[in-house]
């Protein structure tokens, strides 16, 4: 499988549902407790977003990423679900990391658009 481990930075909201995606689909999810510095063991960033509203939070967690040589991806679930599931696919499979921190916002926890971007990039992945 081309995901091999997510990290969480909590277990409420939005995390509580990538919590329960990844543990259903058998993908290694932990949440990051902050005793070892995340960029030791995160290689990727991956946010999840609507219609480009990224919270200022997230930008600034994007910007240390790149700052410190590691790759990220903004996936916007309001746009074609396909496409933004391939999209993610394509970037695991080009960067090959082994572990990524997802992150969005609480609000999309309650969009039932984020359920299903997660079911459709598990057709894409899971099979791998």
């Amino acid at each position: 499988m081309i995901l091999k481990k997510i990290l969480l930075r909590n277990a409420e909201g939005f995390d509580s549902i990538v919590f329960s995606w990844a543990t259903q689909n058998r993908i290694d999810v932990e949440i990051f407790d902050g005793k070892l510095n995340l960029f030791d063991i995160v290689d990727g960033l991956v946010i999840l977003h609507t219609d480009h509203n990224i919270l200022r939070e997230h930008h600034d967690l994007r910007e240390a990423f790149i700052k410190k040589g590691k790759e990220s991806h903004q996936v916007d679930i309001n746009g074609t679900l396909g496409a933004a599931a391939d999209s993610l696919k394509f970037w695991l499979e080009n960067n090959r990391p082994k572990a990524i921190l997802i992150v969005g916002s609480d609000q999309l926890a309650a969009s039932p658009r984020l359920r299903n971007y997660f079911d459709q990039f598990a057709k894409r992945i899971i099979s791998q």
